[in-house]
């Protein structure tokens, strides 16, 4: 849809296939065809205004539509007191109706009125006793009857003191004046015959009687509530090409609260194009009936440009909601006394549309007090900041992009209308759509663009997209662009040139851009605010990309000729000529380039000199896999590289072919250090100041000998040194940096020794996983959270590890560590350890009650672990998941207590996940508890315990009015195939089954397993079975997945245990393990007294009332 730039909206008219103005004054006809309404033969002329009738439509062609009512009537007739009425209400009612009082002279209808009855959605015609008299009124009804069955226009007649069946045959008082129709034309003209017609089908059409009604009062107000409740369906079937518009209404109406008597204001707030004025109008449209004023303005920020245009608003404001063209308002700043008083007693609704500065508000709106009890006011704006004092933040709603399926419901309807689509079609529809991201002024300026087009038209305009910017979308942008101030618009410039790609956090930006002199704070508050940018729950900044394009295209036109005069590069063909042909100047502020995407070059030493001003320089590759196995260089340097620019503040050189950085370069404004894959051996020489550096990233950089010395580096947080394969030691000046957060050698295969004798305050992850050579080890950090030393060669951990209180992973798989020190049950925020495949690990002492997580499968060697020496202490953990796989030295000692462990942690997880939190149905199914160990017979505190694979678990005696928790166990037998998965099959009867997974050893089961879990969407399964009975007959199938996904059916399970749980036996259990000695009563035996107890009342039972005589 091609639009002016004086009148084009700053929110498209998204949902529709008409103008924004269009559609603000009125609504189209799309009127579906009901085969189940009969109107030609009524048996009565009388409608139940509460009745919905359906609307008729046999076109499919919409029609624009001036009016919303068009009244037909004989002036003498009911001028004076009942069309006075009518007309009130209508006004009331913010109806709006053309009812002609002045156009009626001569004997021939004016074209005027023909085209308000062909633009009106409703024809209201009220028959008196003279209206067949008037061939002016007769050639109306004509028109009407025609628009009727042409269009589908709705028609209401009201007999107003005359009989239906007067006017469906002509008699009584209208034989008469057909009489004197006849005598002048002759009973066969086409007049009086088409006359007649009309007359006839308006007889059958069900209307209204006045006869049946109290007064004429009454009748205005039937006849109001039924046009209502006609524009209403209308409105509905109009609201059908308003795709996804629902959703927002809901939303908006709900922070109206239309009911509630105080004052509202409301924000509606998104980017421009987003639909914020559709919402808005459609909103208005719904509600303004239910008020004494209504005033609705698009556009303000276009109209209100100076004090002067805002005060002629404000004139217009409120002169139309006290229905006056000669109110005195010519103030800036609050209302004459006389309009104040006045306003404040009225109930009214204004919507404001793109408001873009809080003067605008001031001067239109002052204080929400100036109106009355129950008025709502609606602001829409780019700018969330503009509302600030007059809504709060929950009020404001924010608009979003439609999703995936509403945005190709929308674009196929304009591009398409109801016709199907070819696939082809189909398939390049889903690119626009992907291309568009939900924003519907795309989506309806490119349905435009490509409505009747080839396939190679689709095809080229797709490609040309990013190249050749839509001018409608592109323009709705730039009025928020030019907004900004020029700082807001340099950090726009930035984030859609650079930042947004790096998918950095507000911290890392900040950081960057500190460095300029000034915070960034400021900048981005106001840009999330303006809807140019969105900062997400975790804080990582993002643009959308009709909105970065629109910056693109900015830049673009600093120079269309010669990129080397820009701001930002990062069209790579730009990029090429500038690099190649050494056109670079000091206006460029950033380049970021993709080294698939350019061509090979052979680049001067200089190329960066003249470029001083260079602040970030982002040399990456990405789309492919293993990179650093391959020769990614784009860039040759055979003469080296003199110099980088002092400026830089984010340095990425992925593959830097040289092995330092040059002499010349300082760095002193460096945050980030980026060169991953690079052929460095040493960064520089000499040590450098780097008081800003905060990330050095140096991973995959095989050629790298060692650090230099990093003491001044005094800001530095993240050290990543992965796959340095040439690294033999790290340089003693890391340990002194006081904000070292992360430091990551994984993978550094050449590393032997990692010690320090220096307690570390700042680190929090150290990794040197696959560090292979390392077999010395001392890092003692007081803040550690996450030490990976997994695929080492250590032998064992330094005593001191107890003193790191805030670790919560330790990860030490795969290494040959013997013993875990005693220490380590100090370490009180422990969740995971994992130990398995630690071939050489002997023991497992006392672990931390904090632990969740324990893996030690495979250990082969493992005979002992230690527990806490009574049950009450154990009552205090909560583990989730422990697996001892292939464990088969555990002596017996071990494994009773395993499996004591085991009761204990199962119990606590079912009652913590499932009892204490009414098993909410609406869980995902993810909460397992998991315990496995060697064994071959399911424990004895389980209550039901089978040797086959099906069972009948009884619950008739367990109150089960609440959830039950089920723990269920299987024994696993011996598998010798490799797999990766055991997948377990139980069903309660006929219908739907539930499936367990766990993880299993790849290399194959050597043993029997005892494999206990509760999991919660398993119990939801049972306790939704259990509505309907009182027993489950429980059915169990496993089988195990291997690696090429194929599925090996097991052995039979040698055993299966089921445990159903409440809320009373969790507590028995409780009870229990407190009791002196500690040793607990299994659940079984509880179940068993239970039901014991149950027998022997009803013995009693019978034996007293002699049941049995």
């Amino acid at each position: 849809m091609q639009m002016n730039q004086g009148s084009k909206s700053n929110d498209m008219l998204f949902f529709s296939s008409f103008s924004k103005q269009t559609v603000l004054r009125l609504f189209f006809v799309c009127l579906l065809f009901m085969s189940s309404l009969k109107v030609e033969t009524v048996n009565t002329t009388t409608l139940d205004p509460k009745k919905s009738y359906p609307l008729i439509s046999q076109s499919n062609v919409p029609q624009i539509h001036k009016y919303e009512v068009f009244v037909s009537f004989r002036g003498p007739d009911i001028r004076e007191v009942f069309l006075g009425h009518l007309v009130k209400e209508f006004n009331q009612k913010k109806i709006v109706a053309f009812i002609d009082e002045k156009l009626k002279q001569g004997d021939e209808i004016g074209q005027s009125l023909f085209e308000a009855i062909e633009t009106s959605l409703i024809s209201v015609v009220i028959f008196s006793p003279n209206y067949a008299s008037s061939e002016w009124c007769l050639d109306e009804l004509v028109k009407i009857i025609e628009c009727r069955e042409k269009d589908g226009q709705i028609v209401l007649p009201v007999f107003y003191k005359v009989d239906p069946t007067n006017v469906r045959h002509q008699d009584g008082v209208y034989a008469d004046a057909f009489d004197e129709h006849e005598t002048k034309h002759g009973n066969a003209s086409n007049n009086v015959l088409g006359w007649r017609y009309a007359l006839k089908k308006s007889g059958n059409i069900a209307g209204f009687h006045s006869l049946k009604f109290w007064n004429d009062a009454e009748l205005v107000e039937k006849i109001v509530d039924y046009v209502l409740r006609r524009l209403g369906q209308v409105r509905s079937v109009n609201s059908q090409k308003l795709i996804g518009i629902e959703k927002h209404i809901s939303k908006v109406e709900s922070l109206l609260q239309v009911h509630s008597r105080d004052v509202r204001a409301i924000g509606i707030w998104g980017m421009g194009g987003i639909g914020k004025t559709t919402i808005a109008q459609e909103v208005y449209s719904r509600l303004c009936s239910e008020y004494e004023g209504c005033y609705f303005k698009a556009n303000v920020r276009e109209v209100c440009g100076r004090v002067v245009d805002i005060i002629s608003l404000k004139k217009d404001l409120f002169s139309t909601l006290l229905d006056e063209n000669n109110s005195k308002i010519d103030i800036p700043y609050g209302l004459h006394y006389s309009v104040e008083r006045r306003i404040r007693r009225m109930k009214v609704l204004v919507v404001l549309d793109d408001i873009s500065s809080p003067q605008q508000l001031e001067i239109l709106i002052g204080s929400l007090d100036l109106f009355g009890p129950g008025s709502r006011i609606i602001l829409t704006t780019r700018n969330k900041q503009v509302l600030a004092n007059w809504v709060v933040e929950k009020d404001i709603y924010k608009v979003k992009p439609l999703d995936f399926d509403d945005s190709f419901r929308l674009f196929t309807l304009n591009a398409f209308g109801n016709k199907d689509l070819q696939k082809d079609y189909h398939d390049l529809s889903k690119k626009v759509v992907k291309y568009a991201q939900g924003i519907p002024i795309v989506l309806h300026v490119l349905a435009h663009h490509l409505k009747g087009k080839d396939k190679k038209i689709w095809e080229g305009q797709l490609q040309s997209l990013t190249k050749k910017p839509i001018p409608e979308v592109h323009d709705v942008v730039r009025l928020s662009y030019s907004d900004l101030d020029r700082d807001e618009k340099n950090v726009l410039l930035d984030i859609a040139f650079f930042f947004d790609g790096l998918h950095l956090k507000v911290n890392q930006i900040k950081s960057l851009v500190k460095a300029h002199g000034y915070s960034v704070d400021v900048e981005l508050e106001n840009l999330k605010n303006k809807a140019l940018i969105t900062i997400s729950p975790d804080n990582v900044v993002s643009m959308h990309s009709i909105i970065q394009e629109t910056a693109w295209e900015i830049v673009r036109e600093e120079s269309f000729d010669n990129p080397g005069i820009r701001s930002r590069l990062l069209n790579p063909d730009d990029i090429y000529k500038v690099l190649n042909n050494d056109k670079g100047s000091e206006t460029i502020r950033s380049i970021a380039i993709d080294l698939t995407t350019i061509k090979k070059m052979q680049i001067n030493p200089h190329v960066f000199d003249k470029m001083k001003k260079l602040q970030y320089l982002d040399i990456y590759s990405k789309g492919y896999c293993c990179v650093f196995l391959q020769n990614r260089q784009s860039f040759y340097l055979p003469q080296g590289l003199e110099s980088l620019p002092n400026e830089l503040r984010y340095l990425r050189w992925a593959h830097y072919p040289l092995e330092s950085l040059p002499s010349k370069f300082n760095g002193e404004k460096l945050v980030v250090l980026n060169l991953q894959y690079s052929q460095v051996k040493k960064l520089w020489y000499k040590q450098k100041d780097l008081k800003n550096l905060k990330y050095l990233i140096l991973s995959l950089s095989s050629h790298l000998l060692e650090l230099p010395d990093l003491s001044k580096a005094t800001n530095l947080a993240v050290i990543d040194l992965r796959l340095c394969t040439g690294l033999t030691s790290v340089h003693p000046s890391v340990f002194s940096l006081n904000k070292l957060d992360k430091l990551d050698l994984g993978g550094c295969f050449s590393l032997t020794s990692l010690r320090t004798n220096i307690r570390l305050t700042s680190l929090r992850y150290l990794s040197l996983a696959g560090c292979i050579a390392l077999n010395d080890f001392s890092v003692i950090s007081t803040n550690m959270i996450k030490l990976n030393l997994e695929h080492t060669g250590i032998k064992q951990l330094p005593s001191s590890i107890g003193l790191q209180t805030k670790l919560e992973k330790l990860l030490l798989a795969h290494s040959y560590i013997k013993k875990l020190p005693q220490s380590i049950k100090h370490l009180s925020r422990l969740q995971h350890l994992d130990v398995h495949h630690c071939r050489e690990l002997q023991s497992i002492p006392e672990l931390p009650s904090s632990l969740k997580t324990l893996d030690a499968s495979g250990c082969v060697s493992l005979e002992t672990v230690i527990f806490p020496s009574t049950a009450i202490e154990q009552q205090k953990e909560n583990k989730t998941k422990v697996t001892f796989w292939n464990c088969l030295k555990l002596d017996q000692d071990s494994l009773k207590a395993i499996e004591l462990n085991a009761q204990i942690n199962m119990m606590n997880f079912a009652y913590n996940h499932h009892i204490a939190t009414s098993g909410d149905q609406d869980y995902d199914g993810k909460g397992k508890g998991t315990y496995v160990y060697p064994g071959s017979s399911v424990p004895e505190w389980l209550v039901y315990k089978t040797t086959r694979d099906y069972m009948t678990i009884d619950l008739t005696f367990v109150n089960h009015t609440t959830p039950l928790a089920f723990i269920f166990c299987f024994i696993v037998p011996q598998v010798e195939s490799h797999g990766f998965n055991l997948i377990f099959n139980i069903s309660a009867g006929e219908g739907e089954s539930y499936q367990v997974s766990l993880d299993r050893p790849s290399i194959g089961i050597k043993s029997d397993h005892v494999y206990l879990t509760c999991d919660r969407g398993l119990s939801n399964y049972l306790n939704s079975r259990l509505k309907h009975l009182s027993k489950l007959d429980i059915k169990v199938t496993a089988v195990s997945q291997t690696p090429t996904n194929g599925q090996v059916s097991l052995m039979l399970l040698k055993g299966v245990g089921i445990s159903p749980i409440n809320f009373s036996q969790y507590l028995s259990f409780i009870q229990q393990i407190k009791m002196p000695q500690g040793s607990t009563i299994p659940v079984s035996t509880w179940s068993d007294v239970v039901n014991k107890l149950l027998f022997i009342i009803f013995v009693g039972f019978v034996i007293k009332f002699g049941f049995l005589d």
